[in-house]
């Protein structure tokens, strides 16, 4: 006699156990056979259903999409190793056939050996699109059977594993980046904890600063190996910038970083045997997943060259300017109105006997055609010419009108000027009364 049960719901029917029991099975089967078609439609996923001896039967719409194949293009006509990486089917048969302890031959058999043995099998395999392009997949193979577990042939679901590829080969970069960044003997990284106690003092704070890391670790902070004025005037700067209280020492280095704010600076580090040199420093703060401060990263460069080019591109301005003044100062000193123009004849330069001559500022004058402050512009544009056909001219007489209609006469001796790499640059000229 079957045993009643009662289920909630009003005016319900008593079933038996039996048949809760084939409801719910019922309704498990929906739900996965729901979730096998979701995953068998999807376009995020490759399904490639093959018969026993490994030709695709059904390659659903995700494996056109990743692969470019329309499904009249495989089925019935090509496995999937087919569409797999050569040397990679090689390679796994090699592998496999160690592991397994029997030959298994490069091709289809190596992507389905395991499956076909009733081992889970999931693994990474390269696919080849229409076009030859190439995309990491990982596949999952499940051996299909019938009712007295004879294969009937195979499914392999495919992912496109592209994305996370390329994270990986990132966080790589990243790593190798960082390793080579910590490790190298160019930069000194110092990490702390988050009082500021040195806990990582690398080979390159050891080369720098001369300190083994023995000397260090666990008893002083970055604060007691930098310039103490410097400290002083970093805490008084960012006080004012930030308008909050920092005190001089480790705080003042660590602060900004400590609020998330990037910070890189210039700092003198001073070494063991008391020397000084000059660093670039960029401070991080090192946090928990909660976001606590666990502690401080500072990396820092030796800038000694860059001030050393600095120092040295900054003397070469002064001498610059001091022989430009130099210059200036002997121009100047001329009783002679001296003037220089182009070879088109547009001044380009005069010095105050020649401002005073004319009548003009030096503003009106320079750029402006020469030939417009004598009274005779032809003769002074042939003046010009002659001096760019002969090289120099000597004794040569006009008369210049002032701004205010004076006129005077004076005696022009010119001759070109050129560069230091002889191209032509202009006339210079100077007028005696």
């Amino acid at each position: 006699m079957p045993i009643t049960a009662y289920v909630e719901g009003a005016g319900e029917k008593p079933r038996s156990l039996d048949g809760v029991m084939e409801f719910r099975q019922q309704e498990t089967l929906l739900k996965a056979g729901a979730l096998q078609d979701a995953i068998f439609n999807s376009a995020n996923f490759s399904s490639i259903a093959t018969d026993e001896k490994g030709v695709i039967q059904i390659f659903n719409v995700g494996a056109e999409r990743m692969l470019g194949y329309a499904a009249s293009d495989v089925v019935n006509q090509v496995t999937p190793a087919d569409i797999s990486d050569p040397k990679e089917l090689i390679a796994r048969a090699v592998a496999l056939s160690r592991e397994l302890d029997t030959p298994i031959t490069p091709g289809f058999e190596a992507l389905v050996f395991k499956a076909s043995r009733g081992i889970e099998d999931i693994y990474e395999l390269t696919y080849i699109r229409k076009d030859g392009s190439r995309f990491p997949a990982v596949v999952s193979v499940t051996a299909l059977r019938d009712a007295q577990e004879n294969i009937l042939g195979y499914l392999l679901i495919g992912t496109d594993n592209t994305a996370r590829k390329q994270a990986e080969e990132a966080l790589l970069k990243a790593g190798a980046l960082q390793n080579a960044i910590f490790n190298s003997a160019n930069f000194s990284s110092i990490a702390t904890d988050e009082k500021g106690v040195i806990q990582i003092f690398n080979v390159g704070a050891e080369r720098m600063l001369g300190y083994a890391a023995a000397d260090v670790l666990n008893k002083i902070t970055p604060a007691d190996i930098s310039d103490p004025q410097e400290v002083i005037a970093r805490a008084k700067s960012l006080s004012l910038e930030l308008a909050t209280p920092i005190t001089p020492g480790f705080e003042a280095l660590v602060f900004k970083a400590s609020r998330g704010i990037e910070d890189i600076y210039e700092l003198t580090y001073i070494r063991k045997d008391g020397s000084r040199f000059p660093a670039i420093v960029s401070v991080t703060a090192l946090r928990d997943a909660q976001e606590n401060i666990l502690g401080y990263l500072l990396i820092g460069t030796d800038n000694t060259a860059r001030k050393q080019i600095e120092a040295a591109q900054a003397l070469l301005d002064q001498r610059l300017r001091d022989q430009q003044f130099y210059t200036r100062s002997l121009i100047e000193s001329n009783i002679d109105a001296l003037m220089m123009t182009d070879p088109q004849g547009y001044i380009s330069d005069v010095n105050q006997q020649m401002v005073a001559l004319t009548g003009r500022t030096r503003d009106e004058l320079i750029g402006a055609p020469c030939k417009n402050f004598f009274t005779d512009p032809v003769r002074a544009d042939a003046a010009i010419k002659r001096v760019l056909t002969e090289n120099k001219v000597s004794n040569y007489e006009l008369t210049v009108r002032a701004q205010n209609g004076e006129e005077t006469v004076v005696s022009y001796n010119a001759a070109t000027f050129h560069d230091r790499d002889r191209k032509l640059q202009g006339v210079f000229a100077a007028a005696r009364e």
